[in-house]
């Protein structure tokens, strides 16, 4: 097969070609520009060969980089122009990898270039930080263009934009150090005495290693190659005692299952190489950030500014999906097609994530799109790309080392693609070539059916035609007689509502007129009942009466002032006695002073006489109560001194009867003061009075040791006593004070007589004034007659009559107000008689038409129904069909004509396709690849892998770039795929655990490097890194429009959901089960002494006693719990029967296995685990993974079983890795069909430090007890 037939075959049929060129630049104008050079710049010109006149004489626009920097000293515009090495020829003459630089700044609007240099051609050009123009230079002095001036002025210095990302990218170097720790270490060769595998192959062990003791400590994590297999196997994942443990790749685990293992040499390599060249790229990826060689050329922005500045959506059409996609899924691939530069997928345990990437390829293919599907891991990549493997319009290609590459991916990888596009389309093209050989008498048959059933339905076509121009009249006429009815109706209406308002009128006047004749009634009665009265008689006689009253009122109250008079000059006559006694006292106080010998009769003084403690007397006081204190402290001293004293005379008298000088003694003692309380002094004299009366007493040292004792108290005593003056000074200073007390007091008490004289003064002035307004008032009782015969209460008599007048005045108005009204009334009844006569003739008339208008409504109505028979009928839709159907049938004969036509061309087309494609050579093969490489529109890859500079160069840039669990990537290896895409789409889910680094999660790593370095400088940064994730961030910051969650889970029963769903409340959106009927579609099909058919989630609670506490490993860190694994141990076996049973009767399959999951928080128990399934059981109906709950992250099974391990009555403990909720949350949802957690709930949901964590496990507890599934282990192990 010829070349150009390959390629003519792969572009037709595949469709390969892409719409658009990949973010292609707009220019939108040259710019031209007056140059001046510098005499460096010139000399430089030459010294490259370039020609000057080459330079200003140009018949076109050079390309330009241009590169702004930090203005100069002078304030001055700088910038580079980094011609495009193209033009290189245009200046020199010949071509160079090199590209010529031209440093200037802009002075009085002039460009004045200052050098020239060259750039290296491995620098990159077209970053962010550089704009590429076209520009032309000349030698006139023309000002440049304002445009191109303005337009750099807006440019931000490229030095500026670099050191704003190194700086943000600078919290990520925690991750780098952390995974650069320990790699600086040579490969590390040995022999090996044996090599054993795990049952499941996913694991080998090497022993009898030869090793140095420094080799042993630094063979954890790295990579390991065995001499006779090709690539890597695995990775070290323990080492001790000889032995090495090691976690194979997927590849080999699949090639040891179908192939084993034969080796000739017993030899074995590790090797850090895979991580070093691992690092160098995560490097490379924070150097080309800092560069401005991100494809989007706002990444740096919208990864490290608080609020992401994101682009508006696109407005949509209406996508049609090609996947049954729930709302919550239709919405994150509307929003992620809509983008414009960041979408973020939540997309928690089991709610679809692939099947949403796969239907954003298929949308992106739509388009003409390239997409990068990416991933930390090859698996995930795989999962992604799984879904997109039969779909015409997706080309995929797989990018990465074969061996890491899951099986249904290897056909997509480079070698293989051609291959398999060629047996794909051979199969496709046999099978419609087979098809179209059966088609010839087909065709006939179905064009005699097609011509019988067209005969058939004309006729019915034509009496429907006939049908429909019936109805169209009686539509015609029915809309007349409607539109006659219509305005009838509109008649009535207004008839009766004229109606109804002469009606509510009439009855309106009705009322009133019978209103007006009851009043008129009332008031002609009052008028007949009311007498004429002398109304001015009894009026002056009430108020002869009260004026009377008032005049005998007038003594009463002159008696109660002048009884008020007296009662106030009492009350002061008694005050002037008050402040008479008081004086009194003052004086005898006075009086008493000299019979006063004590202070403390003075200070009775100042409280019985109140007197005010001025800061004199204060003084005083504290003067006499200073020198009482400090004769008392005298008195003391001097008291232990007499004691004292004659316990040294004694001693040394002791002591001189045995040629022992004192004097050096009491030198010794006195070299330095010290302080003795008084106790101190008490206690010292009682233990040497003691020893004194004792055996000791003869003993010189002890003797001695007492004198110096003494000594040092009297000097003690003496010190004190030298603050003190004699003991006659304190009393001639008390008694000068007592004295002087006496005279203040004497002084205050004098001061207070004439106060209380003053204010006697003022009570006598107001006691005259008092006598003074009492002897009119009493002139005037005196004179007052004697009035006779009067009420008892007079102001009531005088209220009494006042009421009479008022209300004699009352009916008086009210007899003349009803005389008034009477006449009123009538004349108003007059006009109401009228207007009444006036509106019954009205509403007669408007009956009489409402009756005419009823009777032309009744006979529309009739003609109505006599057409309803016709209308109610419908030929238009039988028409239609009947049409769409003779058309159908016209152009199925048309169709069949054309395919019966073009059948032998069809066939013979084929045929020559089938021969091409079965005689396709190696070389066919090829072009096919690389036809195929060239155009694929969805690349698959691991995020490092796509900073391989291969994979750099075949694919720089992506309209899109999709990363997936992005929760499990560091942010390092999540920029290496970001970099390429004008759009990324990051999918992940926060609420799980944040990646691994080896086989340990970031925070054991993170607590290992403190451990070995407690004075480690960057600890406080790196433990930010286990705060918030990159994903975590993003996702709260980002606007609504940008982010969704998959709110709908499929993996689950819901009653495990249940469980995790409380991670999720919040969300905007509460996670939901999207599985029908749980029961029936998550049936684990098991039946056993523990587990029910009904059970998916259950709890088998361990006690909280020492028989079932954890315990740790020797010289090790990890936990295990014994009690634990043998609980697990009988339920597997139970397992393993229960499904053997289900075989038997039929529910499950003979050759099925039942998936079981075994996780633990701690390494530890999972190795346990391994063992016990690897040497102690036989599970033939069970397939069991273990691993910790960090390793499964990603994973599922039927049955998942979770070993707790913590179980302890420490006060002050805690529950270790198992507070995190993101691993509980991991742990949780890994079930599909049954979860059952094995451990001490006492331990969980009492004991853990955090309320918070405390209130996690009290919810998993309850949810598990709702579900009947809490199975208490009743028997103690004591």
């Amino acid at each position: 097969m010829k070349t150009d037939q390959v390629k003519s075959i792969g572009l037709k049929f595949l469709q390969l070609q892409r719409t658009g060129d990949y973010m292609s630049k707009q220019h939108s104008a040259t710019y031209k520009t007056s140059v001046r050079l510098t005499k460096t710049a010139m000399e430089k010109m030459g010294v490259f060969g370039i020609s000057e006149r080459s330079f200003f004489v140009a018949d076109k626009a050079f390309k330009v980089f241009i590169e702004r920097y930090p203005s100069n000293a002078d304030g001055e515009l700088s910038v580079a122009l980094i011609l495009d090495k193209s033009e290189n020829v245009r200046l020199t003459g010949k071509e160079a990898e090199a590209s010529f630089v031209l440093h200037g700044v802009f002075t009085n609007h002039l460009l004045l270039i200052t050098n020239v240099t060259q750039r290296k051609a491995y620098q990159a050009l077209g970053t962010n930080w550089q704009r590429e123009e076209y520009m032309l230079f000349d030698r006139s002095r023309e000002a440049a263009s304002i445009a191109l001036i303005n337009m750099i002025n807006r440019m931000t210095p490229a030095k500026e934009s670099s050191d704003y990302v190194k700086k943000r990218i600078g919290s990520w170097e925690g991750y780098l150090k952390i995974q650069e720790r320990g790699m600086d270490i040579p490969d590390i060769k040995t022999a090996y005495s044996s090599l054993s595998f795990s049952h499941d192959f996913s694991r080998i062990t090497l022993k009898g290693c030869q090793l140095k003791e420094t080799e042993w400590k630094s063979l954890k994590n790295l990579t390991v190659r065995l001499t006779g297999v090709s690539g890597d196997v695995g990775t070290v994942i323990k080492a001790a005692n000889r032995t090495v443990e090691i976690e194979l790749q997927n590849y080999m685990v699949k090639q040891l299952r179908e192939n084993g293992l034969s080796l000739d040499k017993k030899e074995v390599v590790f090797s850090n190489f895979a991580a070093l060249s691992q690092i160098r790229r995560l490097r490379q990826g924070f150097a080309n950030l800092e560069k401005g060689l991100a494809v989007n050329s706002n990444l740096d922005r919208l990864l490290f500014e608080e609020k992401p500045p994101v682009k508006p959506l696109r407005s949509l059409e209406k996508l049609t999906f090609h996947n049954r996609l729930n709302e919550f899924q239709q919405k994150a691939v509307s929003g992620a097609i809509a983008a414009e530069d960041l979408y973020v997928i939540q997309g928690p345990p089991g709610t679809g994530k692939t099947t949403v990437i796969s239907e954003i390829c298929l949308q992106n293919a739509k388009k003409g799109l390239r997409t990068l599907v990416a991933s930390q891991s090859n698996l995930a990549v795989d999962n992604a790309l799984g879904r997109l493997l039969a779909n015409k319009d997706i080309r995929i290609l797989r990018v990465g080392r074969t061996e890491s590459i899951e099986e249904e991916g290897k056909k997509f990888i480079e070698e293989n693609v051609g291959q398999y596009w060629k047996d794909h389309t051979l199969a496709e093209v046999s099978a419609q070539y087979e098809m179209r050989a059966k088609r010839e008498p087909e065709l006939k048959k179905e064009l005699t059916q097609n011509e019988q059933a067209t005969e058939k339905l004309e006729p019915v076509y034509e009496s429907l035609v006939v049908a429909v121009e019936e109805k169209k009249r009686a539509v015609e006429k029915q809309q007349a007689i409607q539109q006659q009815l219509e305005q009838e109706r509109v008649k009535k209406s207004a008839f009766v509502r004229e109606q109804d308002k002469a009606r509510q009128e009439r009855q309106a006047i009705e009322k009133e007129i019978e209103t007006l004749e009851n009043e008129l009634q009332q008031d002609a009665v009052f008028i007949e009942e009311t007498k004429g009265t002398e109304w001015l008689v009894q009026e002056q006689k009430i108020q002869g009466a009260i004026q009377q009253l008032q005049r005998a009122l007038g003594r009463e109250r002159l008696e109660q002032d002048l009884e008020v008079k007296r009662h106030e000059l009492e009350a002061i006559t008694e005050k002037r006695d008050q402040m008479a006694d008081i004086m009194e006292q003052k004086k005898i106080a006075i009086a008493n002073m000299d019979s006063i010998k004590k202070i403390d009769g003075l200070l009775d003084v100042i409280k019985e006489e109140r007197v005010e403690e001025t800061p004199s007397i204060t003084y005083l006081i504290n003067r006499l109560e200073a020198n009482r204190e400090n004769m008392a402290d005298w008195t003391k001293l001097n008291e232990y001194n007499e004691r004292v004293s004659p316990a040294i005379t004694y001693i040394e008298k002791l002591l001189t009867s045995v040629d022992i000088s004192v004097a050096n003694l009491k030198e010794q003692a006195l070299l330095k003061a010290e302080a003795y309380s008084s106790a101190e002094i008490d206690e010292y004299l009682e233990k040497l009075r003691a020893i004194l009366k004792g055996e000791q007493r003869s003993n010189p040292i002890v003797l001695q040791k007492g004198l110096i004792g003494l000594y040092r108290r009297q000097n003690d005593l003496w010190r004190r006593g030298a603050k003190f003056k004699a003991v006659d000074v304190y009393v001639a200073e008390s008694k000068r004070a007592f004295s002087d007390l006496k005279k203040t007091l004497c002084d205050e008490l004098v001061k207070q007589q004439e106060q209380y004289r003053v204010w006697d003064a003022k009570w006598l002035e107001k006691q005259e004034k008092q006598q003074q307004d009492m002897a009119p008032l009493e002139l005037r009782y005196r004179q007052l007659p004697n009035v006779a015969d009067l009420p008892a209460d007079i102001n009531g008599a005088i209220r009494e009559s006042k009421a009479q007048l008022e209300k004699l005045q009352k009916d008086k108005n009210l007899f003349d107000q009803t005389k008034q009204r009477i006449k009123d009334q009538q004349a108003k009844l007059e006009q109401k008689y009228t207007v009444l006569q006036s509106i019954s003739s009205g509403l007669a008339k408007v009956e009489a038409e409402i009756e005419k208008v009823e009777e032309a409504i009744a006979n529309c109505e009739q003609q109505l129904m006599a057409l309803a028979e016709v209308l109610t009928s419908n030929p238009e839709q039988r028409l239609e069909e009947t049409t769409k159907q003779l058309a159908s049938l016209s152009f199925t004969k048309e169709s069949l004509k054309q395919e019966m036509k073009n059948l032998p061309l069809m066939q013979s087309v084929q045929k020559k396709w089938l021969d091409l494609l079965a005689t396709a050579n190696e070389h066919d093969l090829d072009e096919i690849r690389k036809l195929y490489i060239k155009h694929a529109n969805v690349i698959g890859t691991t995020c490092v892998a796509s900073a391989r500079k291969d994979f750099i160069d075949n694919y720089p840039e992506f309209d899109v770039v999709i990363i997936d669990e992005v929760s499990k990537a560091t942010p390092p290896e999540l920029l290496l795929p970001m970099l390429k895409g004008q759009k990324v789409i990051l999918v992940g889910d926060h609420h799980q655990l944040p990646p691994l680094l080896g086989n340990d999660t970031l925070e054991e790593t993170l607590q290992e490097m403190i451990a070995e370095d407690n004075g480690f400088e960057e600890k406080k940064e790196l433990e930010k890194l286990l705060e918030e994730s990159l994903f975590e961030r993003l996702y709260k910051n980002l606007p609504a429009a940008n982010k969704t969650m998959l709110a709908i889970q499929y993996r689950m029963h819901e009653d495990i959901m249940e469980t995790i769903s409380p991670f999720y409340r919040l969300e905007n959106d509460q996670l939901q089960c999207g599985i029908v009927d749980s029961d029936s579609e998550r049936d684990h099909l098991l039946e056993s002494s523990i587990v029910k058919r009904n059970n998916h989630l259950m709890w088998l609670d361990l006690p909280n006693e020492p028989a079932y506490f954890e315990e740790r490993m020797s010289g090790g860190k990890s936990l295990y719990n014994a009690a634990e694994l043998q609980e697990i141990r009988t339920l597997l076996v139970e397992l393993n029967d229960a499904t053997a049973e289900a075989k038997r009767a039929g529910r499950i399959a003979s050759d099925e296995l039942k998936s079981i999951g075994v996780i633990s928080f701690y390494g530890e128990q999972v190795k346990r685990l391994q063992r016990m399934l690897d040497q102690e059981l036989r599970l033939p109906h069970l397939t069991v993974r273990t691993g910790t709950v960090d390793r499964f992250q990603g994973s599922e099974r039927d049955i998942i079983i979770l070993s707790m391990v913590r179980n302890n009555q420490n006060k002050h403990g805690d529950i270790g890795f198992a507070k995190d909720y993101r691993r509980l949350n991991v742990a949780l949802s890994r079930a599909k069909e049954l979860l059952v957690l094995v451990g001490s709930s006492e331990m969980f949901t009492k004991q853990a430090k955090q309320a918070e964590t405390r209130k996690m496990y009290k919810h998993v507890v309850e949810v598990v007890k709702k579900k009947n599934g809490l199975k208490a282990l009743e028997n103690s192990k004591g």
